[in-house]
């Protein structure tokens, strides 16, 4: 298979099963990763289709989601790509998750890292948070809420960043979560009227 084939048919393959998705793991999510994956690659010397696969298939088996193991894997078996790159996307789909806090292994995985936690910031990662508390039932403030969650992992986020281009970026979505948390606070506690 030709590189555009497998993109092609792992596209229809996330679209499928993301696209129902009201977590904010759907689709456009997938997009996101990948659009910003690209723009982290640019001029770094990385595997391009490793990332494109990785940035679109990072999602597939997440236990938030509740799917079954192995669906990536069946998904790549499927597909005409050599071992190593199948062993290589899998392996950077393994560090692409904050909860398990792995250090990335690789520039690709680094870059998967940075694209996915990205796209928890900023404007889009708090509709998100609202988002996937909304669909898991999720308190809007107090212990184990959309509210606890910024301060357990999204305003960590900037520190985590591996490659320069997403520092940068990040730095700006770190500044709009801090002032949306700051505005937020004084409408709850009626500071500001």
């Amino acid at each position: 298979m030709q590189s555009n084939e497998v993109i092609d048919a792992t596209e229809r393959f996330v679209a499928e099963l993301h696209g129902n998705d009201h977590t904010g793991h759907d689709v456009a999510h997938l997009e996101r990763v990948r659009r910003l994956a690209e723009v982290l690659s640019d001029g770094l010397a990385v595997n391009r289709l490793v990332v494109t696969l990785a940035a679109l298939l990072h999602d597939v088996e997440d236990r938030k989601l509740g799917r079954e193991a192995g669906l990536v894997k069946r998904h790549l078996d499927s597909l005409d790509v050599s071992d190593a790159l199948r062993r290589h996307v899998l392996d950077v789909i393994s560090e692409t998750s904050y909860s398990k806090g792995s250090a990335p292994s690789s520039l690709e995985a680094a870059i998967i890292q940075d694209a996915d936690r990205l796209d928890a910031m900023g404007a889009i990662g708090i509709a998100r948070t609202f988002q996937y508390a909304g669909a898991s039932g999720t308190a809007l403030y107090g212990e184990s809420s959309s509210i606890s969650h910024f301060h357990e992992k999204l305003l960590r986020l900037l520190d985590g960043m591996h490659t320069e281009e997403a520092k940068r970026i990040a730095r700006a979505r770190h500044t709009f979560l801090l002032t949306f948390l700051e505005r937020f606070e004084a409408e709850w506690n009626g500071s500001d009227i």
